[in-house]
């Protein structure tokens, strides 16, 4: 003090106390801008570090056939978490060796939340892994993990693709959906994913009380604590039935069959061969598994029904046939001779009945499928009316069912042949080719039967969609999205019915007889769709019963060869067990008229044997050929 001779006085003395008192009155302006102006700020502060908040995932909606039958349930599995505040290097380090993920992954994972919040770093942990990591859990600070549902499926074939797949939601989808986290398990494909904000859930959220070191020490009341909610159960317009046994049909074979009710558009059958084990994608998928499905030259992950396109071959016919009938260019008399070929300029087009069919008529034309008929046809027409009726029938659009990976397939029209092949480079054989289904036409299983459809309901027809009702598990409300009766408008009613007995002598004699069912009467079309790449498609369209139709086909057999020897017997075995099904067709007294159909045929074979030889008066010749009561 003497050394600062501090005097009354003394300006020093003064400085000192006045430094003293502003930087008393500094601090005290400082706390109260933390404690008092700013409160809230450092209180919410404080609480994100003392509050942590748990969530509960929730269980996923179940899956059902139309008629109540389990396709997909939910299994307890176990995913890990880390909280940031607690997890030291060590713990990403031995992460990484028992989980065999890079750090940098880890890390990279858990930057993406708050420090005490934790965040999933791996989903459907085995119980090997999981006991590794509880052995070790003293050396993986900042560990946790949980129970949390995924996916369990009743079948191993014939729902792949309906069902589609489930995935972690990747960053891009981040930004897309709001309250989805990382770590949430989206759907990635089919019905999973078009109805994933149904089938997801609400998630619960309970917020408890932590220590500076991260550790709960007590659950909190709050007005934000929820309880999980279940996802919504779906049940969807498929026969489970119908769609293994189409299943069996194909075999080995590849291709797509869709069956939809005429009534209201639901799929009952959605078939795409081949396809794969959804339980390999029930948990993560082992990178062996990825690979042979992506090596696989057949192509199992491709849904050969909404996005595989193919030419529709003899099946598109009708389209012709409808333009020119509509459009008043032919009558329903006009006939065509069939040599077996015909010429347009220097090019020979041949039909697929080497001898020809002679003179023929629309009508027969469409039974025999006579090839030369539908040139001429084609010809008369042009590409503008060709591809008017093409594009009324829905070809080239989506049909707007529920799967984004529908394609819309192709209809040339003359804007699209001028942009690709000049003016004047595309020729009168193209309009030939295309009228008989071939060339740069393209369409997918699923939009052929949304045709069978109008022509069997005389133009009207639905939105074909696989959902029938949703149910919330918790109230048992109902949600059911009904679709409008759409109709294809400026077609005469008597264009539809000619076309459609045209249809039915198909199948009554015609080139598809063996897709007839045993006392019901039902029509449709066989086509033979060539391939550049091999061997025809096998096609087959039709619809039962002929009177009153309340089901339409479509059936694709990748190179099957005939229509009529190869997808027209699949389409008559699949429409026998949808009537037995339904109570209409009786496998047993079937197969009695066919015995007694065979011993009659033998009988009357023997009979001519011996008339043919003199041991046998034409008089004595008589059999009883009714059908067996």
């Amino acid at each position: 003090m003497s050394d600062l001779n501090f005097r009354p006085g003394n300006p020093r003395r003064v400085v000192f106390y006045g430094f003293i008192a502003l930087m008393i009155l500094i601090l005290t302006a400082g706390f109260y801008n933390v404690q008092v102006l700013q409160e809230n700020v450092y209180r919410e502060k404080s609480e994100k570090n003392s509050i942590k908040v748990l969530t509960e995932i929730p269980v996923r909606g179940l899956i059902y056939d139309r008629e109540g039958v389990l396709i997909a349930d939910n299994r307890p599995s176990f995913s890990l978490y880390i909280v940031p505040a607690q997890a030291v290097p060590q713990t990403y380090q031995n992460l990484s060796a028992i989980l065999n993920l890079p750090i940098k992954e880890l890390k990279k994972r858990v930057r993406r939340t708050r420090r005490f919040q934790p965040v999933k770093i791996a989903s459907y942990i085995d119980r090997k892994t999981l006991a590794i990591l509880e052995e070790n859990k003293l050396d993986l600070p900042g560990l946790e993990w949980k129970v949390e549902p995924r996916r369990n499926y009743q079948y191993e074939h014939g729902f792949a693709h309906i069902l589609g797949t489930l995935g972690e939601i990747g960053e891009a989808e981040l930004s897309r959906k709001p309250g989805y986290e990382p770590g949430d398990m989206v759907g990635k494909k089919g019905i999973e994913k078009a109805l994933d904000r149904y089938l997801r859930g609400r998630k619960g959220y309970k917020y408890v009380q932590v220590d500076a070191l991260g550790r709960m020490v007590g659950a909190l009341e709050s007005e934000n604590n929820s309880p999980p909610y279940p996802g919504h159960d779906l049940y969807l317009t498929i026969d489970s039935r119908l769609q293994l046994y189409a299943d069996t049909l194909f075999g080995e074979r590849n291709g797509a069959l869709v069956a939809i009710d005429t009534r209201n558009g639901e799929i009952l059958t959605m078939l795409s061969k081949p396809d794969y084990d959804l339980s390999q994608f029930a948990e993560a998928v082992e990178p062996e598994v990825w690979r042979q499905l992506m090596a696989d030259t057949l192509k199992p992950l491709f849904d050969r029904a909404t996005q595989a396109t193919y030419p529709p071959g003899s099946t598109y016919k009708m389209v012709a046939a409808v333009a020119a009938l509509n459009e008043g260019i032919i009558t329903p008399e006009w006939t065509v001779n069939c040599p077996g070929y015909l010429r347009i300029g220097r090019r020979t087009v041949r039909c697929w009945y080497a001898k020809g069919h002679g003179k023929i008529s629309l009508i027969a034309a469409i039974k025999n499928s006579c090839n030369v008929y539908f040139y001429n046809l084609g010809l008369k027409i042009g590409i503008d009316q060709w591809s008017k009726y093409s594009q009324l029938f829905r070809f080239g659009k989506l049909t707007g069912i529920e799967l984004s990976t529908e394609k819309p397939g192709l209809v040339p029209t003359r804007e699209y042949y001028d942009r690709i092949y000049g003016k004047r480079g595309w020729t009168r054989g193209m309009l030939a080719n295309i009228a008989i289904g071939q060339g740069e036409l393209l369409v997918t299983p699923l939009q052929m039967a949304q045709f069978v459809m109008i022509l069997a309901d005389s133009g009207y027809y639905y939105q074909p969609h696989l959902t029938r009702v949703l149910v919330d598990r918790i109230t048992g409300e109902v949600t059911q999205i009904n679709r409008p009766r759409l109709q294809v408008k400026g077609i005469d009613n008597k264009v539809f019915q000619f076309i459609r007995e045209g249809m039915r002598e198909v199948v009554a004699g015609g080139t598809g007889w063996r897709a007839g069912v045993w006392k019901i009467g039902s029509a449709g079309k066989t086509g033979t769709a060539q391939n550049p790449h091999g061997k025809s498609h096998s096609w087959y369209i039709g619809f039962a019963p002929f009177e009153q139709p309340e089901i339409a086909v479509a059936i694709v057999v990748e190179n099957g060869g005939s229509g009529g020897a190869v997808a027209a017997p699949i389409a008559g075995k699949f429409l026998q067990r949808y009537f037995h099904y339904t109570g209409r067709f009786d496998y047993k007294a079937y197969r009695a008229y066919q015995r007694r159909l065979w011993e009659l045929q033998r009988e009357k074979a023997r009979q001519d044997s011996l008339k043919a030889v003199g041991a046998l008066a034409p008089e004595d010749s008589t059999l009883n050929l009714e059908e067996p009561q």
